[in-house]
């Protein structure tokens, strides 16, 4: 569809679908405000509409839950574990399965698109493992097409077609895995009617579906991509059905793990609750005298989709914040719409290590700066932009990228003293990730002042041997980088202030995330979250107000905030 687009010289189907293109896109752009079902709808509206990533809420489906092992048609019906039994027993009578039969549930349009034809195609060799199964495929759609596929497996294939939605419920309720092989889903609803009745799911890595089911829930399968087209591993999505019906018990965990992301994520009441944040904050675009911050994310070498949303989570909870999203298109994509004000807040929080953004862009931010802009530098962030001069000297230092002595001296701490070293070699390493104690360099300063002069941070990476052509202003605090764990044998800063101008600027190296928010360790550190609402409050206004909390770490102890919440009540009087 993409090549039709840009078609100059459409036919008569490419002129309609470029009319349509076009007029779907001007309602985007006159809207205040454009809702999507996941962050890759977010990134198809940015890289081939030019929405500004901004103006894009994500906010996912809900549904109204249908009763967890309870009996069709009785919602939210609680069984002990005696008469959930007798109900699947009853419900399989019903349906015509024996006992011991292992079912396996499609459900959805029957098509391609759908992955119908790789699951029927695996089903083959899964009947070689598991000869007592049957393979239900529920939904309307291309039956002819798929029924000739299966023609000699027929009779291990139950074509249900349209079902409504009680007994849909207790086809969830009596399989024993669920299978959604989509080549392409902007969301997953099947994916999260399945989590409801808790089913453990084998589905692509395909994007929206990839969002919904994380490791929690089941299986996943990688989607090959081709020149013109996407494909699924028939032998891995073979020995991941196979290896759920064989191991009962690992299904079993699978399937409470998606029941508590639903609970979590996807029931009705979130999906209400999430749209009345919205339209409230539609009405109330400066929320009670918040900071006005914005994240820029959307290319890394770290998993950016879990990073940009945890720090969201910590800086909007504490309720100094009032927090947007600028996401970038893809690396390697055209970043001509990746356009932003970056006057219109008093905090940007740089989450970003990917390509270069447009000369507009990189203007609007360095003049963000120069006008006194707070700016928090995250992690990784000090990665980003080598060859653009006045970005490193903003975060002070970095690394990687190629980095060595012509980006500027190591800067590290020796005998509580800032020493800058223009010994030659690369920029930028860490050890293994470990526990480590930081010490306060600088007591006094508004970010530290009342902290302990040493705390027990998390497991995280502690990088060493960073080095780049800023300003330290100012060093907050430092860990010794430990040869034992592969570190550098110096005191290296883990937070610090930089001197650029009229800028406020605020870099953390903490805070590596983990591959979902829940696993997660570094980041859901107490100190680093704490330091992290410290920093960007004294970035955006030059003070802290915030009290230092009694679950901060001590030099022994750690402490971890792992749903990211902590409303902070300031010092100052409103």
């Amino acid at each position: 569809m993409r090549n039709i687009l840009k078609e100059t010289q459409p036919d008569d189907f490419g002129i309609k679908l470029q009319k349509s293109f076009e007029e779907e896109k001007s309602y985007y752009l006159r809207g205040d405000r454009v809702i999507c079902l996941s962050e890759n709808m977010r990134e198809i509206l940015c890289r081939e509409y030019g929405i500004d990533s901004t103006k894009i809420s994500v906010i996912p489906n809900g549904i109204v839950d249908q009763g967890f092992w309870g009996i069709a048609g009785h919602s939210s019906t609680k069984l002990t574990n005696h008469e959930r039994n007798d109900a699947v027993i009853r419900m399989r009578k019903k349906w015509k399965i024996t006992p011991k039969e292992k079912i396996i549930l499609f459900a959805g349009r029957v098509d391609e698109v759908k992955g119908v034809g790789y699951l029927i195609r695996a089903f083959h060799k899964v009947l070689e493992s598991v000869p007592r199964c049957r393979l239900i495929i529920a939904g309307s759609g291309d039956f002819d097409t798929f029924m000739r596929e299966a023609k000699d497996i027929c009779t291990k294939i139950t074509f249900t077609g349209l079902l409504d939605k009680i007994a849909l419920n207790e086809l969830y309720q009596i399989a024993d895995v669920g299978v959604v092989p989509s080549l392409y889903e902007p969301f997953g609803l099947v994916a999260v009617e399945m989590m409801m009745h808790g089913l453990p799911i084998v589905a692509t890595a395909t994007s929206g579906l990839n969002e919904v089911v994380d490791e929690a829930c089941g299986l996943k399968i990688p989607i090959t991509a081709l020149s013109d087209s996407v494909e699924i591993d028939i032998s891995d999505l073979t020995q991941k059905i196979v290896y759920l019906l064989q191991n009962p018990a690992v299904a079993k965990q699978f399937g409470h793990g998606g029941r508590k992301r639903y609970l979590h994520y996807y029931t009705a009441n979130v999906f209400q609750n999430n749209m009345l944040q919205l339209y409230k904050s539609l009405f109330q675009p400066v929320v009670y005298g918040r900071i006005r911050t914005l994240i820029v994310t959307g290319q890394h070498h770290h998993q950016w989709k879990v990073s940009h949303v945890a720090l969201k989570q910590i800086l909007e909870n504490s309720g100094l914040f009032a927090v947007e999203v600028a996401i970038s298109p893809k690396e390697g994509s055209n970043m001509s719409n990746f356009k932003r004000d970056f006057a219109a807040y008093q905090l940007v929080v740089l989450d970003y290590c990917g390509d270069r953004w447009p000369e507009e862009t990189e203007k609007s931010f360095l003049d963000f700066a120069d006008n006194g802009g707070g700016v928090v530098v995250y992690h990784a962030a000090n990665n980003a932009f080598r060859d653009w001069k006045a970005y490193n000297q903003i975060t002070g230092f970095g690394g990687w990228e190629g980095r060595d002595e012509t980006d500027g001296p190591y800067i590290y701490m020796k005998n509580d003293q800032l020493i800058y070293d223009k010994s030659p070699g690369s920029g930028g390493s860490h050890g293994a990730r470990h526990e480590f104690v930081l010490h306060c360099g600088n007591p006094e300063h508004p970010i530290t002042k009342g902290l302990p002069a040493a705390w027990l941070h998390a497991q995280d990476e502690l990088y060493d041997r960073l080095r780049g052509p800023g300003i330290v202003d100012e060093v907050l605090f430092w860990a010794y980088s430990d040869p034992e764990t592969r570190g550098s044998g110096r005191d290296e800063i883990a937070m610090l202030t930089v001197n650029y101008g009229k800028a406020r600027i605020y870099h953390t190296t903490l805070g590596h995330v983990g591959s979902t928010l829940t696993d997660n360790t570094a980041m859901q550190c107490t100190g680093f979250q704490v330091t992290l609402l410290r920093g960007a409050e004294w970035a955006a206004t030059g003070q802290v107000t915030q009290p230092v909390p009694d679950d901060f770490p001590t030099a022994t102890t750690g402490s971890l905030r792992k749903d990211y919440k902590y409303e902070i009540r300031p010092l100052r009087s409103e």
